[in-house]
């Protein structure tokens, strides 16, 4: 069972990712840009503000994404993120040429058509605090620019998602509950 949770900063993916991998006894596939800001050893801030630096961030995370996703494929895996929100993410922070965009779409279509999410889940903002923690940017106006352009992308591509909300315990067990109807269909076919 693979499962991602796509949405802006603060609506609850790292919490509900880290839950679900336990209960799901799956592997937990971190947030990449994190994982990638501590080998720039800089803020993002200090990232976005070099063209060349936030292209190579932003190349590296969707790397990172594709190949830890790669690694799990035959177990499954719970990840706090997407190749979605890396394109996502990309359009918003990169200055864009034609070639460039062309380039990071196709390497996220082209890695999500040969691995599909069997469960992608769309956290809306709204329901958590938004955190200041030098990777959430904590601007309501900049999570719901971030939302937006998630949808889009989601509905431009037909890519299927699902929403939950309400408090962590709730959204686990929708989520649980999509995984066994998931496991349920894929027996019967």
């Amino acid at each position: 069972m693979k499962i991602a949770l796509i949405g802006a900063s603060s609506t609850g993916k790292s919490t509900l990712a880290a839950r679900l991998a336990k209960e799901l006894s799956l592997p937990l596939i971190r947030e990449q840009a994190r994982v990638v800001l501590a080998e720039f050893g800089k803020t993002l801030k200090e990232i976005r503000a070099v063209e060349s630096e936030i292209l190579t961030f932003q190349r590296r995370v969707l790397e990172y994404q594709i190949a830890s996703e790669l690694e799990c494929k035959d177990t499954g895996f719970v990840s706090d993120r997407s190749v979605f929100d890396n394109l996502t993410l990309y359009l918003r922070h990169c200055p864009l040429s034609p070639e460039d965009i062309d380039y990071y779409r196709e390497s996220v279509l082209n890695h999500y058509r040969r691995y599909p999410y069997d469960i992608l889940v769309f956290l809306r903002p709204g329901e958590f605090p938004m955190v200041a923690d030098g990777t959430r940017t904590p601007d309501p106006y900049y999570q719901s620019q971030v939302d937006g352009m998630i949808f889009t992308i989601l509905k431009l591509f037909s890519v299927p998602y699902f929403e939950v909300h309400g408090d962590i315990e709730l959204r686990v067990r929708e989520v649980k509950a999509l995984a066994e109807k998931a496991l349920r269909e894929t027996q019967f076919k």
